[in-house]
């Protein structure tokens, strides 16, 4: 058997065989994430999206080790290694050891997921004094960085195409203001293009995280961030004063824009980078446009899907994992906001004709 061959469903079916009551799998678009006992296990799929491609082992041995490296930036208690899923001989499956690569998974430290910014934002549940260690970890991780870019009239153009792609998928999608935004936007690099440049002279373009969001901050002693966009260097060039209003952004997802301004304010304060205002404000309109598009790609994605296949997917899911009892019915990521609503009822439907059981003390017998 070629280390190519054994496929994902077995490899996501051996890895499910190892969770616990209390563990967890979750599937996301390129991934699945195991969580068992005290780790969390990340198996890439075997897929391909633009500068992304985990099509062959060997590009999934790689990005894992790229992983590994670039989150221990901000998480060097979190990330434990790549270890390979190996082939026995007997035809199963063993992390690590001496047989045949088959795949390889990321090892992580499970993490308290209640101790995650998005769900202390949501409940409410931050103190002044909680954000101190984050912002020491974010200023510290910008101001050791390297300069990524100091020739200031290509970060200029640079900026100038990134509008300009932006601006085509948005015009095609019909939404309102899109020209109005873009118009500004030009307007400001063109007037303010001095501002720009000489945020990369000075050394303010670095690689950064790439997705820094309250979904990927731990807070907890000392905090750490994880999943940071490890696919493709271009998309981590940022300047740090980007980064950090994106993190602003962020927040008033969750109704909290007040803690996302904190930290911006607190980060930049103790970097001494007196960033103006005005170039804080292209910066935030900038990261939006850039986040629109990405729901504007998302929502025309062909697996997005009918509602038929919605419940379909459904109803095997719960099919496959409400035996045995425990399972609850959950998306493991935010719905995005251009999926359509006959789609997102389709999923509850479902949930509501497939998801009643008839139980008896050895627990589900099937699900009706």
């Amino acid at each position: 058997m070629s280390a190519d061959s054994p496929s994902l469903e077995s490899k996501v079916a051996f890895l499910r065989d190892l969770c616990g009551r209390s563990d967890e799998a979750i599937e996301t678009h390129f991934a699945w994430v195991f969580l068992i006992g005290e780790r969390a296990w990340k198996l890439r799929k075997p897929v391909r999206r633009g500068t992304m491609d985990y099509q062959s082992l060997e590009a999934r041995r790689l990005d894992s080790l790229l992983e590994v490296r670039l989150n221990r930036r901000l998480a060097p208690q979190t990330y434990l290694g790549a270890v390979p899923l190996t082939l026995r001989r007997d035809g199963g499956y063993a992390l690590g050891g001496d047989g045949e690569v088959a795949d390889w998974l990321v090892c992580m430290r499970r993490l308290d997921r209640s101790r995650l910014l998005d769900v202390q934002l949501s409940q409410r549940a931050l103190g002044a004094h909680a954000l101190r260690p984050l912002v020491g970890l974010l200023s510290g991780f910008y101001g050791a960085a390297e300069p990524a870019i100091t020739d200031g009239p290509a970060f200029v153009a640079r900026i100038g195409r990134q509008i300009a792609a932006n601006q085509q998928v948005l015009a095609a999608s019909g939404l309102d203001g899109v020209d109005a935004l873009g118009a500004a936007q030009r307007r400001f690099l063109a007037t303010r293009e001095g501002w720009l440049a000489r945020r990369a002279v000075d050394g303010c373009v670095v690689e950064a995280h790439g997705d820094l969001r309250p979904e990927h901050i731990f807070l907890e002693d000392p905090p750490c961030v994880i999943d940071c966009l490890e696919f493709d260097r271009d998309l981590r060039l940022l300047d740090r004063a980007e980064e950090l209003c994106f993190l602003e952004l962020e927040c008033a997802r969750f109704d909290d824009a007040q803690v996302g301004h904190q930290l911006l304010r607190a980060c930049l304060d103790a970097l001494g980078d007196t960033a103006p205002d005005r170039l804080l404000s292209f910066y935030r309109s900038h990261r939006a446009a850039t986040r629109a598009k990405l729901y504007v790609w998302r929502a025309t994605e062909p697996n997005s899907g009918t509602p038929a296949q919605v419940r379909e997917e459904v109803r095997r899911r719960i099919r496959d994992l409400a035996p045995g009892g425990g399972f609850v019915f959950n998306p493991v990521h935010n719905i995005q906001p251009l999926v359509p609503a006959a789609n997102v009822a389709a999923m509850f439907d479902a949930a509501l004709e497939f998801g009643r059981y008839s139980q008896t003390v050895d627990g589900i017998q099937e699900a009706k």
